[in-house]
């Protein structure tokens, strides 16, 4: 059974309909990548997982619990952590304040956790007392991903972790992504960056019009000529 399944899931905004019955599976371990215009619900998708947005229909079920409509602050505790595209970090702490924040429900030591984060970041590691709002937007994007792992989750959501970034630091990005599912952390990703992001995708879907409308391996989808015309820039 997979690890998170959302079936027919139909969300959006008020009265206004996002996704028109989407279905998407992730497996433990897995790298799924999320891929399509702008306007297609990628983003709606991930929030109505996290309990951001209570879908108008349809199921979300993690880890063999019904987690539709769940609030964040208990989905979070099952094991689900989600880092969105803005605001996702605390600029005023500094970046081990901002790690402890990640870990707000745990009591005791916190070392290992610490420890492991900045194993993972190490260029965090010397920064430890740098208020988040004086660094890159590279390394911003390090501190929100370290805190959501303060948890230990099973399954880590991004929303556009390269947005904006330069080329040289999406590509520590994608290096640390790739070492945070080495650890067996299962990854879904929404990257407009689709060629990068399906190189380390076991699997990747293409959303258009609030539908997922194809799917496929990462390889296969790099490798169809259609969807690399209409999705990945030739």
């Amino acid at each position: 059974m997979p690890l998170l399944t959302a079936k027919n899931v139909v969300s959006g905004y008020g009265d206004m309909e996002v996704l028109h019955g989407v279905d998407l599976d992730v497996d433990e371990g897995e790298i799924v990548t999320i891929i399509g215009p702008n306007g297609a619900g990628k983003s709606t998708l991930m929030k109505t997982i996290f309990g951001l947005l209570k879908p108008m229909d349809g199921e979300v079920v993690f880890d063999e619990q019904d987690i539709t409509g769940m609030p964040p602050d208990r989905i979070v505790r099952l094991g689900l952590a989600y880092v969105p595209q803005v605001e996702n970090v605390f600029p005023t702490l500094t970046v081990h304040e901002n790690l402890e924040m990640g870990a707000f429900i745990l009591g005791g030591d916190l070392r290992e956790r610490f420890e492991r984060i900045y194993a993972l970041f190490p260029a965090l590691a010397t920064r430890k007392k740098t208020r988040v709002g004086k660094m890159s937007g590279g390394e911003r994007q390090m501190v929100a991903m370290g805190r959501a792992l303060m948890l230990d989750p099973r399954l880590l959501m991004l929303d556009e972790p390269s947005a904006a970034l330069a080329p040289n630091l999406t590509a520590t990005i994608f290096d640390r992504i790739s070492a945070i599912n080495e650890e067996g952390v299962g990854i879904l990703i929404v990257e407009q960056n689709a060629k990068e992001s399906l190189k380390l995708s076991d699997r990747g879907c293409v959303m258009a019009a609030g539908l997922k409308c194809f799917e496929d391996s990462g390889p296969q989808l790099l490798a169809n000529e259609n969807i690399g015309r209409l999705y990945l820039g030739g």
